[in-house]
């Protein structure tokens, strides 16, 4: 995929027919850069635009994903599985470790954005004091353990392959709502417990691939706070998503 309109960004988007994957594409398409997308039914994707390229294939199709990362510059992760006793046990564990190799033979793929399970620990296995009782109990409550284990091989597999490898962004969030954007939102290294809507989810999945000071910032949760005017803008800068 070649880059339009002066920008060298080309964004793959993974999963963007779900909830968070349609915003995220929707906010990658707006400034005319490529994007591309694998769906197994593109039947689904009801988004289209000049510059959005289909790839159609399964995650676990390997040809499939080096079409979607051929030539881009970022990826962006929106699968996450579902919550509840149906998890497919291991599913993003297979699917990123298989994705990986293939972005480290791409040579221009420079980040890699991942969200998971607001549970999941640190790399090593420790925890932030507030979510050590909370998050076994949460995890038993939501019937989400299969997901928390998944999630948090993920990250110590990321953590692990990182070193001379790509950049990683691993975004760690709550309880995801639909309801119109209303509030930008902050990388940080505590916990935020708001529920945070699909859109302003997908406003700074699509604008933190772009904030230099993000990359290789991992891992980290997201909190919310008030929009004033100037976040509307087109210059939206790092300092407005970190703290």
């Amino acid at each position: 995929m070649n880059t339009q309109g002066g920008t060298d960004v080309t964004i793959g988007v993974f999963d963007a027919t779900g909830q968070t994957g349609r915003d995220v594409l929707q906010v990658a398409l707006a400034p005319g850069q490529k994007v591309g997308a694998p769906v197994s039914d593109p039947s689904k994707l009801d988004i289209a635009g000049e510059t959005l390229i289909v790839v159609q294939g399964r995650f676990e199709n390997v040809a499939a994903l080096r079409e979607s990362v051929k030539d881009t510059t970022h990826v962006i992760c929106c699968a996450a599985g579902t919550y509840g006793k149906g998890y497919d046990k291991g599913m993003m564990t297979q699917f990123v470790a298989q994705l990986w190799p293939i972005l480290n033979t791409e040579p221009s793929h420079r980040i890699y954005l991942f969200q998971s399970d607001f549970l999941v620990p640190e790399p090593d296995g420790s925890d932030h004091s507030i979510l050590k009782i909370f998050a076994p109990l949460a995890a038993i409550f939501t019937c989400s353990i299969e997901m928390l284990k998944d999630h948090s091989a993920v990250m110590k597999f990321m953590a692990d392959n990182s070193k001379g490898s790509f950049n990683c962004i691993l975004a760690r969030l709550g309880k995801l709502v639909a309801r119109k954007g209303s509030v930008a939102l902050l990388a940080s290294q505590k916990p935020g417990f708001a529920a945070i809507s699909f859109a302003d989810f997908g406003a700074f999945k699509g604008a933190a691939l772009q904030d230099a000071p993000l990359s290789g910032m991992y891992p980290l949760w997201l909190r919310r706070r008030s929009l004033s005017p100037c976040d509307f803008g087109p210059n939206r800068t790092a300092d407005r998503y970190c703290q």
